[in-house]
């Protein structure tokens, strides 16, 4: 009798097994879904709207900020320069976090070559979203070279005569 009791545990637990292995497919399949869609959703780290040489505020911001302050060094179009590298792939490879705090920072890069910090820079400082975003616009392709035009939205259209 304690053959068939053994027989029934193996048994019991191999059934105990497959029902686990069973549940956790059924579990993971929504979980592969939803990690398909957050990864979908998640194609930019990156918040910029592009439509032909037209963007929206915080890209045009960030090109004006850009261009007002990093540019001397980092190059036209964030491309880089002959002593500071190119912002528009460093955007790919670093966090918004990273980005930020080199931009308060600063940054020894090489003997002699620094990268003074930006805290005490208002300007610089309350647009770092938006330079993050206008190089993301640039690393991803969306953008190109030049100084871009501002989106017309909706609240800046005047209403025609007659109307509102």
């Amino acid at each position: 009798m304690m053959t068939n009791n053994k027989i029934m545990t193996g048994n019991r637990k191999r059934g105990i097994a497959i029902a686990m292995v069973f549940a956790a497919a059924q579990l993971s399949a929504p979980l592969a879904q939803a990690a398909d869609t957050a990864e979908e959703e998640e194609e930019s780290k990156f918040e910029y709207v592009v439509e032909g040489d037209k963007v929206d505020a915080s890209t045009m911001m960030g090109w004006e900020v850009y261009t007002g302050t990093c540019m001397a060094c980092h190059g036209p179009d964030g491309l880089g320069s002959s002593f500071a590298p190119s912002l528009v792939r460093a955007s790919e490879r670093r966090t918004f976090e990273q980005f930020a705090e080199t931009i308060a920072e600063g940054r020894d890069v090489l003997p002699g070559q620094v990268m003074p910090s930006f805290a005490d820079d208002v300007r610089v400082m309350s647009h770092v979203l938006d330079i993050w975003n206008y190089l993301g616009a640039r690393s991803e392709g969306g953008l190109g070279r030049g100084r871009p035009k501002l989106l017309e939205s909706e609240t800046d259209v005047e209403p025609e005569e007659g109307q509102g």
